[in-house]
């Protein structure tokens, strides 16, 4: 079924309604972490997805999923940082494992620079326009962990970012087209209620056929 996902929090002196980002999964197991202050009641919103979930699984429900699952989402409300228009934790597969995904809009500060040659590959938004994927690794447990970032740049020096957070490049992999899907789907509105297209980046060597992702499969 599909979620829309609607507006959840502005960044810092952006007044709701003014500028508004949304967009679409049509697959499942997406779930929109609760805004900080929204009334929303955490033990509730842990026993309904569980429950979702569980429902969702079936036949590959287990003890282990019954013990860690509620774990797992109690965490879950807590990874939403302040600067999120949107964010999600998304579990891929009947196994108790997830992947967070935010979203981020706003205007860089004069000093920041947008990807350039060389930092990434260029990623094709239906929605948003090009942008650039920028891999970023770390250490988790003494593992190597893989996620990657989405650069969208557009006049006035708007940002659309969208961040995966790193996990194991098997789990990337999976559940990366489910992510490219929705990211493909976002749509950026300004204060004039005109949809925004983001500028061309900088990246003059690279293609959209080019996948940096799809090398994880």
């Amino acid at each position: 079924m599909a979620r829309e996902a609607g507006v959840s929090a502005f960044p810092e002196g952006w007044a709701p309604g003014t500028w508004r980002i949304t967009g679409t999964s049509l697959d499942g197991g997406w779930l929109p972490l609760p805004v900080p202050g929204d009334g929303t009641d955490t033990a509730q919103w842990v026993a309904e997805n569980t429950a979702a979930l569980r429902e969702s699984w079936g036949p590959s429900w287990s003890a282990d999923a019954e013990r860690v699952v509620p774990a797992v989402l109690s965490a879950a409300p807590g990874r939403r940082r302040p600067e999120d228009a949107l964010a999600f934790q998304i579990w891929p597969a009947p196994h108790p494992v997830c992947v967070f995904v935010h979203v981020e809009m706003g205007r860089r500060a004069p000093d920041d620079v947008m990807p350039g040659p060389g930092d990434g590959i260029l990623f094709e938004s239906e929605g948003l326009g090009a942008g650039v994927l920028v891999p970023r690794t770390e250490e988790i447990g003494g593992a190597a962990a893989v996620g990657y970032d989405i650069l969208f740049g557009f006049e006035d020096d708007v940002v659309v970012v969208v961040s995966v957070e790193p996990t194991f490049s098997d789990l990337l992999g999976f559940v990366s087209p489910s992510i490219q899907a929705f990211v493909s789907s976002l749509t950026l509105t300004g204060p004039d209620d005109r949809e925004l297209r983001a500028l061309t980046p900088a990246l003059l060597e690279a293609e959209a056929t080019n996948s940096w992702i799809d090398s994880l499969a």
